[in-house]
């Protein structure tokens, strides 16, 4: 199969956007946890450069996905290295001259370490049986992330890839006030959402799948 067709399959799985309702336990945990509970140091825990807070982990498998990428050291790297693949597809030079494709990567990987470990909000319970719908994505003790982490993907890497991000109205699990920006700075003009969980799925999905042919 070539090349722009596997993408267009990613394409057309990141459009399915539904969350199924089912219950899931979160629990706040420090990195330094998260670390000795995946037996990773410093240099091996992925997101080291942006995760330096204590993070809301689900502890129940997502039924979409058969496992659980909560706090998942080694689903973030597969999903990197996957990612990896598809953009060496193409030449960063020839879709921007101000971005290249070190600053895709970056920006990607930190909207995939807000993804996978999101920041836990200490004031609030976590919920022992909170259950996930399409009105509710996240529990209150999740701080959602900055709107801005998904759209500096959307702004620096080809277009080509589809990454694509819900409407700026969709507040289920980011906003522009009071998120977590993995220590810098948000800005909300012309900012969009993702569902987290779709894109992981599909992305793994379909870059996977494209290999195989």
């Amino acid at each position: 199969m070539a090349a722009g067709q596997g993408l267009l399959l990613i394409a057309a799985l990141l459009q399915v956007v539904s969350v199924q309702s089912y219950m899931s336990r979160y629990s706040c945990n420090s990195t330094e946890s998260i670390l000795q509970s995946q037996g990773l140091t410093e240099d091996t825990f992925f997101c080291a450069p942006y995760v330096n807070y204590t993070s809301a982990c689900d502890l129940d498998d997502d039924p979409a996905l058969g496992f659980n990428p909560s706090c998942n050291n080694s689903f973030a790297i597969q999903i990197y290295a996957n990612f990896e693949r598809a953009l060496s597809v193409y030449s960063c030079k020839e879709y921007s001259r101000i971005w290249t494709c070190d600053n895709c990567t970056v920006a990607y990987k930190r909207w995939l370490c807000s993804a996978l470990f999101r920041m836990c909000d200490p004031n609030l319970p976590c919920p022992s049986n909170f259950t996930r719908t399409n009105e509710k994505a996240i529990p209150d003790c999740v701080v959602k992330t900055c709107q801005d982490v998904c759209y500096d993907v959307v702004r620096k890497c080809p277009v080509h890839l589809e990454f694509r991000c819900p409407p700026v109205n969709d507040l289920r699990e980011y906003d522009v006030k009071e998120c977590n920006n993995l220590e810098r700075p948000s800005t909300s003009a012309g900012n969009a959402l993702v569902s987290s969980a779709t894109i992981l799925a599909a992305l793994a999905l379909a870059v996977t799948w494209l290999q195989d042919r």
